[in-house]
């Protein structure tokens, strides 16, 4: 039978000559994968230029396909259309690294509709700022609150049970974030994926930032690499085939 779907576009893969496949997180059937032509009439609505990355497009398909055969959408139409994000550099770098993630995070996704709605709101959000401070925590703050809606939020409560106490009185006491487990401990763990003091420390503030107040957090440049290698590391250890990310390298040079 045809369905509406509401859908972002996460990525597209040429197949064949005229065609191709389309992976896209809907609203309301998590992630799915689309044929399409790429044919470029005039008003077509297989026009290629629907399929762009973190497009959001409205279309019908049929839900229940042929064995073998991937659903063609049809009828397909914008339903958001960015007015800044594809013109302004920095947005459209962003964009471009938002989309690998996105597609590299939401693999195996199943039906998620407040995953959806956050996701669509952030990108709208996103397009209308104009705020430079803001635009250049986003991916940040849209990093750590994501997941949250995916489920793996990290635990930041600090146990006052825990002995933060070192065992030479003339030590500072340590405290120690474990990335692996999502919450703190009282030692440091036998793997190498922690933070320890002064990083440790401030995951609490750093996860109160959110789109209304991120432009009052300023950061470095060094600051915000290392940031965004924290988080990228955090998802790697809890996304399962979580891969390296080619665009990581280019969004860490966006403010150099």
């Amino acid at each position: 039978m045809q369905e509406t779907l509401r859908g972002i576009v996460l990525r597209t893969v040429k197949y064949g000559d005229n065609s191709l496949i389309v992976d896209l997180f809907t609203e309301s059937r998590g992630r799915q994968s689309f044929m399409t032509s790429t044919m470029r009439a005039k008003r077509s609505v297989r026009s290629v230029s629907f399929w762009q990355p973190l497009s959001m497009v409205e279309f019908s398909a049929e839900t229940k396909p042929n064995a073998g055969k991937l659903p063609r959408p049809n009828d397909v139409r914008t339903y958001y259309n960015y007015t800044d994000l594809p013109f302004s550099p920095i947005k459209s770098t962003l964009a471009l690294f938002l989309a690998e993630f996105l597609s590299a995070a939401l693999r195996e996704e199943k039906e998620n509709q407040p995953l959806y709605r956050y996701i669509e709101s952030s990108l709208q959000w996103l397009d209308m700022v104009e705020s430079s401070a803001a635009i250049a925590n986003f991916h940040l703050a849209f990093l750590m609150h994501l997941s949250r809606f995916m489920g793996i939020y990290p635990n930041l409560e600090i146990n006052d049970n825990l002995n933060f106490k070192s065992q030479i009185s003339n030590l500072k006491p340590q405290t120690y974030f474990d990335l692996l487990a999502g919450t703190y401990c009282d030692r440091q763990p036998d793997h190498s994926h922690f933070l320890k003091n002064q990083e440790a420390q401030a995951l609490p503030i750093l996860f109160r930032m959110d789109y209304p107040n991120m432009h009052l957090f300023r950061f470095s440049r060094k600051d915000r690499v290392r940031i965004l290698q924290v988080l990228n590391e955090y998802y790697r250890l809890h996304v399962p085939n979580f891969p390296e990310l080619k665009s990581l390298e280019v969004l860490q040079e966006l403010y150099s």
